[in-house]
């Protein structure tokens, strides 16, 4: 396989990823009561986007290296699995927990798996562009991956909040306060 068929291999995954990752921010934003948390996922919805977008140009950039009709239809494939997957696991979302924080808390964890992926992702598009002299993908996939780990690390922000508020709605006990603080304390430094 040449370079350049491998690299546009990665920028495929990566277009598959953040496509259904769209469909699944949107509808975990429908169910977030939570406005701090409602605002995080909003803002990664617009930079999802717009990655979207970026890894659209840059796949017409590099171009189609020699694909095959079986290869073009198993990335169309891969695109059509990614959302019917994100498609079906959203009913299944609401179904998590009947207490709305809890939800909430799943989502966010699920969303911290997502991110994890992402990150994966881009670290192996990044590597394999650098090793094929193709420096814009290269910064495309570095740009990305710094969007992802900042949405990890705001996630996991208020995943600390959520945990304290499931704890005390689900037990009906206070957390105890040096616990609350942390989680605060974590929460105020999301940008």
């Amino acid at each position: 396989m040449d370079p350049k068929t491998l690299t546009r291999r990665y920028l495929d995954e990566a277009h598959a990823m953040e496509t259904a990752l769209v469909t699944n921010l949107a509808a975990h934003i429908a169910m977030t009561t939570d406005p701090d948390y409602r605002a995080l996922l909003e803002r990664h919805l617009e930079e999802t986007r717009a990655q979207v977008r970026n890894i659209e140009r840059r796949r017409n950039a590099v171009g189609h290296a020699r694909r095959n009709p079986l290869r073009a239809g198993l990335g169309l494939a891969r695109d059509i699995a990614g959302q019917a997957l994100v498609l079906t696991k959203g009913p299944l979302d609401v179904m998590r927990s009947p207490d709305q924080r809890e939800r909430m808390l799943k989502n966010a964890r699920d969303e911290c798996a997502n991110e994890a992926l992402e990150i994966g992702t881009y670290d192996a598009l990044e590597t394999v562009a650098k090793a094929a002299g193709d420096n814009p993908t290269a910064k495309l996939a570095a740009d990305h991956r710094a969007q992802e780990e900042r949405m990890l690390a705001d996630l996991r922000a208020v995943i600390a909040r959520l945990a304290v508020e499931t704890f005390e709605s689900r037990t009906g006990q206070d957390a105890k306060p040096q616990v609350k603080a942390a989680a605060t304390r974590k929460l105020s430094s999301v940008s």
